[in-house]
């Protein structure tokens, strides 16, 4: 609490928020081992579902039956009454049994996670960690401590349902807590414990038994956390926001939270996770945007950019961004900024987003476009005409362990509900049916749900519907709404067999996108229409706000523009709003019947928001960027070159000797470490690296992150780290070799002994030279979006060309460069110049800086990779430098996945548990070609 008061004291310095996080790992609940500690009932418990042919009398067990196999299935379940008529050819024991975590969980410190279904280990948790936040520092509650950050709170724990599952296929296991069978018959009117086979396998009713026991299950979990973790906050004036666990996908949620969206209710900030380099799973950022709009909530968070790599920049980044806020963020949390980067930290679910990186100088540019969207979309109110009714009840119903196919064909049918009405642009929400019921209505011939309301509802493929959905359904068919079925229709009523589910007169079509559009378009006017080539591609977000109707579109290709016309809903003065540099430009549509219909532009990754004010009139078009009249020039040949930075070679492979032991094979320093980890802490060891230098470099340091921890020398001579000094991160500490390097071969030798952190790990060579590098194939291979070229394993230190091309940086002496690079050219200039363009094709970097004749004329951090010179240009000689700076990737990797990594980039795959070859993959370093753009100055 030292900390977290020195914290809030500089953030109130500063005018800064400092917000709390409430736990040391997530998921949130377990305080570091106190909350399970103090008390078994504590501690997170699941069912379990025992099946073999061993008549075993397990003492914790509920009930016990016998089941026979048919094709494969367990069929005829029967209460064991004589065990003695157990026929072992034939049958099976089905034996079901309540287990409690054990305080083993490596994950979390060696205490395991809480039983968020039992109020009593919630109010554990806040008071072991709320309610000491509130005495430290209690005082700045509501404003320098605005609110609470909670981390995938979750009633399955992940050692019992999650690593368990992977290492013994057969288990099965769900949530539980010990007077679950006692509310379950309260609510329901039957027992539990009798039924308890129809969660686990297709027997009975079970569609009816698995309603009943998720909706309990789910609103448990609600209750015991959300609502006094939401209450306890509000009562001391904080705002709780943060994310579930596993909200994405159907089959993730019914497992692990139940729903994600009635949980919702009680953030004052509702929030998600966006994992991964994908925009695949739009419904997760739907479900929390439509419980905002419809709750009230100021905003919705996410959590964005875990595990997506090191190599993701800016454009990547706005990929990823720009389509959350089209569908509904309005605030932006970055994953992750490490403090330090010692260890294995370097290798936890990067990319890291802060100082260590080269491109950070820059970021404050690129930050300042979701600072502007997140007050822009926070404005006015969300226009949005289609319900979808969510299906999550749906997949309770279908749910088994051990048996997800039909959640994932449920899956499967919403995302491509999702893609359709995306695609078709008619935008809408998800009803949660649980809040459904509490705050849905029928007025005015259209479905209130809360502070939103609908001209159409859709339901979903799906199995049931709640009763309180039908009726509201049905009141809303009477008053003249349209009901659309989609796909295959309820059959159910919670959970139970119904005569009829949709109203008299449902529409229904297939849940394909030519069907739902001729659908919609008989029912219901579009709000936005967008036509032309891939305009499938272009999302849009539209809010109202008084007299101001604000949109945001997003073309969602990575490597390709969109040209597209857009028919806005309204007329009045129409402005593009520049949210990275804050100008403001005014744009001429034509007026329609419909609205305003303007032409727009949007490169790869490109947004557009756009403001149109009904209280003031129509503005003219802006000048165009160049005169139609242009020249072109192509900057070829040679550039000069100045490296701003060091050059790198990380050094990854090593033979060690453990205890005195003979030297081993070379491997990677994480084999060794995974060997060493047997050894035991206190375990003298040695590492030797080797690497060639063909002629000595004129400046070479090395460079590692605990050496304080062992003994260092260069070709057999010690040598001494500079204190204070480091490169690129703090704990990344230096020391000059230059003079014990050799020409040919050369070794390191490191000593010490062996501790618990940070292990082995790999070391760096920086200074003045080159790398020369064998690239493999001309091919370049595409995953995850972006690129990445295959270098040999052998790499030697070389002097550096003074010039070279621009392209294939990484060949040219440069493969695990971190850093800024400067690439310069002289052009010559007929004359004078009215405006000028000098685009960079096909670049490779995290971000170009352009400097003209000493003067800075912009960077380039995202499509088009284009910057205005024309002021800054003369005639006769002028000088163009471009400025390429890099991410860490290539210097930290994982540098040996074949092929380069997917969209998912996590410990593993710096491991051969991702896959592995000897061979180095980088990212490509440079651009192609530059081209320069004119138009020259009228006389």
């Amino acid at each position: 609490f030292d900390c977290i008061r020195a914290c809030v004291t500089e953030a109130e310095r500063r005018g800064m928020h400092a917000w709390i996080y409430d736990e040391l790992v997530c998921p949130s609940g377990f305080a570091a081992g106190a909350v399970p500690a103090a008390s078994p009932e504590h501690r997170s418990q699941a069912l379990w579902c025992l099946v073999d042919d061993k008549p075993t009398r397990i003492a914790e067990r509920l009930a016990v039956w016998v089941a026979r196999r048919e094709e494969g299935r367990l069929v005829d379940f029967r209460p064991v009454e004589d065990a003695s008529t157990f026929d072992p050819e034939t049958q099976v024991w089905v034996q079901v049994y309540p287990v409690t975590a054990t305080l083993t969980d490596l994950n979390r410190k060696g205490y395991c996670y809480i039983n968020v279904l039992n109020p009593e280990a919630v109010r554990a948790f806040i008071e072991s960690t709320y309610e000491a936040y509130a005495r430290e520092v209690g005082e700045a509650f509501g404003s320098t401590v605005p609110g609470v950050f909670t981390d995938e709170p979750a009633y399955a724990d992940w050692r019992t349902h999650w690593d368990l599952p992977r290492r013994f296929p057969g288990a099965r296991m769900v949530p539980w807590a010990d007077d679950l069978p006692e509310e379950f018959r309260r609510q329901n009117g039957y027992d539990l414990i009798s039924e308890l086979p129809c969660l686990f396998f297709d027997t009975g009713d079970y569609t009816r038994v698995r309603y009943d026991f998720w909706r309990i299950v789910t609103l448990r979990f609600v209750e015991s956390f959300s609502r006094q973790v939401g209450e306890w906050c509000t009562a001391h004036n904080l705002e709780l926001t943060g994310h579930y666990m596993c909200e994405d996908w159907l089959d993730y949620q019914v497992p692990w939270i139940g729903a994600a969206m009635p949980h919702y209710e009680h953030m004052h900030l509702p929030g998600v996770d966006k994992l991964r380099r994908h925009i695949d799973i739009p419904m997760t950022v739907k479900q929390v945007d439509s419980a905002v709009c419809q709750l009230g909530k100021r905003g919705a968070l996410c959590e964005a950019y875990g595990a997506a790599g090191q190599g993701l920049g800016f454009a990547g980044r706005k990929w990823i961004g720009d389509q959350l806020y089209a569908l509904g963020i309005t605030f932006l949390n970055t994953h992750l900024a490490l403090y330090s980067m010692r260890g294995p930290r370097k290798r936890c679910y990067p990319p890291n987003l802060y100082y260590q990186q080269p491109w950070w100088p820059h970021n404050a540019k690129f930050d300042v476009h979701y600072t502007r969207l997140s007050y822009a979309l926070s404005r006015g109110q969300r226009v949005v005409d289609v319900l979808v009714v969510h299906p999550i009840s749906s997949a309770w119903t279908v749910y088994r362990p051990m048996g997800t196919y039909r959640n994932r064909r449920l899956n499967d049918e919403l995302a491509a509900l999702s893609g359709s009405l995306l695609a078709l642009h008619r935008d809408y929400h998800f009803a949660d049916e649980i809040l459904l019921a509490r705050y849905g209505s029928v007025r005015d011939g259209r479905m209130h749900v809360g502070e939103m309301d609908y001209g159409v509802v859709v339901v979903p493929p799906g199995t049931t519907l709640a009763r309180s959905t039908v009726d509201l359904l049905d009141q809303f068919a009477s008053r003249g709404g349209t009901v659309i079925a989609a796909g295959d229709e309820p059959r159910l009523v919670d959970g139970r067999e119904a005569g009829r589910v949709l109203p008299p007169g449902s529409v229904r079509v297939a849940n394909e996108r030519a069907a739902l559009a001729l659908a919609l378009d008989e029912c219901l006017l579009a709000d936005v229409v967008i036509e032309g080539s891939g305009a499938g591609d272009v999302l849009y977000h539209h809010r109202r706000d008084g007299s101001q109707d604000i949109f945001f579109l997003v073309n969602q290709d990575r490597h390709e523009g969109r040209e597209v016309t857009a028919r806005l809903p309204g007329t009045g003065r129409l402005e593009c709003w520049d949210t990275l540099s804050g100008q403001t430009t005014p744009l001429a549509g034509r007026v329609t019947a419909g609205g305003t219909e303007v032409a727009l532009a949007l490169p790869p990754v490109g947004s557009l928001l756009l403001v149109m004010d009904a209280d003031r009139p129509a503005a003219e078009a802006a000048r165009p960027e160049l005169p139609p009249a242009t020249e072109t020039k192509t900057l070829g040949g040679a550039w000069r070159r100045l490296r701003m930075d060091p050059n790198s070679l990380t050094l990854d492979y090593c033979t060690m000797s453990l205890d005195g032991g003979p030297w081993g094979e070379p491997r990677p320093v994480w084999r060794c470490n995974h060997e060493a980890e047997g050894a035991g802490e206190g375990t003298p060891f040695r590492l030797r690296f080797a690497f060639r230098a063909e002629t000595v470099p004129s400046a070479v340091e090395l460079v590692l992150d605990y050496p304080e921890q062992v003994m260092v020398t260069a070709n057999g001579t010690r040598v001494a780290f500079r204190e204070g000094d480091y490169w690129r991160d703090i704990s990344f500490k230096r020391a000059d070799i230059a003079r014990h390097i050799r020409a040919g071969e050369n070794t390191i030798e490191m000593a010490g002994v062996l501790r618990e952190q940070p292990g082995l790990d790999d070391i760096y060579l920086i200074g003045d030279f080159g790398v020369a590098a064998r690239r493999i194939g001309p091919e370049r291979h595409r995953v995850g979006g972006m690129d990445f070229d295959r270098y040999g394993p052998e790499f030697t230190l070389v002097g550096e060309a003074a010039d070279g091309g621009s392209g294939d940086l990484g060949a040219q002496g440069y493969p695990f460069f971190t850093g800024v690079l400067s690439l310069s050219q002289t052009v010559e200039m007929p004359g004078p110049v009215d405006r000028a363009v000098l685009a960079l094709e096909g670049l490779q970097a995290v971000a170009a800086d352009v400097q003209v004749n000493g003067r800075h004329a912009g960077t380039i951090l995202i499509p088009p990779h284009e910057v205005e010179v024309g002021s800054l240009l003369a005639a006769g000689a002028n000088v163009i430098e471009v400025r390429l700076v890099t991410s860490l990737r290539n210097l930290l990797g994982p540098l040996h996945l074949p092929g380069g990594e997917d969209i998912w980039t996590g410990p593993d795959e710096f491991t051969d548990k991702g896959g592995w070859t000897d061979d180095y993959i980088f990212m490509p370093f440079g651009f192609e070609r530059a081209c320069l753009r004119w138009a020259l100055a009228d006389d």
